[in-house]
């Protein structure tokens, strides 16, 4: 790519249960498949959710390595060859890493770590952690965009109105969309907190993805749901979030 580099977009919502990881590994995996993009997906989540997905239950520390070894960070990203993606995986000793560098004043590097990564992808995707913890608004800043998921739910969406804030009060990224995750379109509460949520954020409010058992079942199965029930309305769902998604970065 030469001097040219990727774009970075966080997946993000202070609040956890939210659909983060489905929705980072989905993307990640349509854009390379469906889009032709080159992907790499960076497991900021302690918990490591991600990295288990994609690495049939493994856990590794590549993210702590990252953030306190000084490795190059390419050198870290393993090449996934059944997803057609790059990871860079992480587990708990991610959140021991950003204590550290809390520890000795040296969050402000974290954005360091992480951006050398979009000069090898047309693309990095990055999977949040689901709280405040140390670091937080330094991974936040190391993104170019912003993608919110959130339940139809009053606490989920007070978690997007203060994401929505966090990203309004610093230089880094924007805000490109908002992605209405696990919805039940028929129940009058869904359908309140659409409007809601419509009237809040208007046209970044993207297209809903419909409840399924089936998410479940790809994450335990060591699958997505492109594989798994290609012909399933969560599954064309996921698809146009990912073609939004391109239509934004290009």
């Amino acid at each position: 790519m030469g001097n040219q580099t990727g774009s970075i977009v966080a997946i993000a919502n202070q609040k956890g249960g939210v659909g983060k990881t489905t929705l980072a590994v989905h993307l990640a995996v349509a854009a390379a498949r469906n889009h032709g993009q080159r992907v790499i997906l960076v497991d900021l989540d302690p918990q490591g959710n991600a990295t288990s997905w994609l690495l049939d239950g493994d856990l590794v520390d590549d993210v702590y390595r990252l953030m306190l070894l000084d490795e190059p960070p390419i050198k870290l990203v393993r090449g996934l060859r059944q997803w057609g993606i790059g990871l860079l995986g992480g587990n708990y000793r991610t959140g021991e890493a950003l204590s550290m560098l809390a520890a000795v004043g040296k969050l402000g590097q974290v954005p360091q770590r992480i951006r050398p990564l979009a000069r090898a992808a047309d693309l990095v995707i990055i999977d949040m952690p689901p709280s405040r913890m140390a670091g937080f608004t330094e991974m936040l800043g190391s993104a170019d965009w912003v993608i919110v998921p959130t339940k139809l739910e009053r606490l989920s969406l007070e978690g997007v109105a203060l994401l929505a804030q966090t990203v309004g009060d610093t230089d880094g990224p924007r805000l490109m969309g908002v992605v209405p995750n696990m919805c039940r379109a028929r129940t009058n509460e869904h359908q309140d907190q659409m409007q809601d949520l419509t009237e809040a954020f208007g046209q970044a409010v993207w297209p809903p993805i419909p409840l399924t058992i089936r998410v479940t079942e790809a994450s335990s199965y060591g699958t997505t749901l492109f594989d798994l029930v290609p012909d399933e309305a969560a599954t064309y769902a996921m698809e146009l979030i990912a073609s939004r998604m391109m239509e934004a970065i290009r």
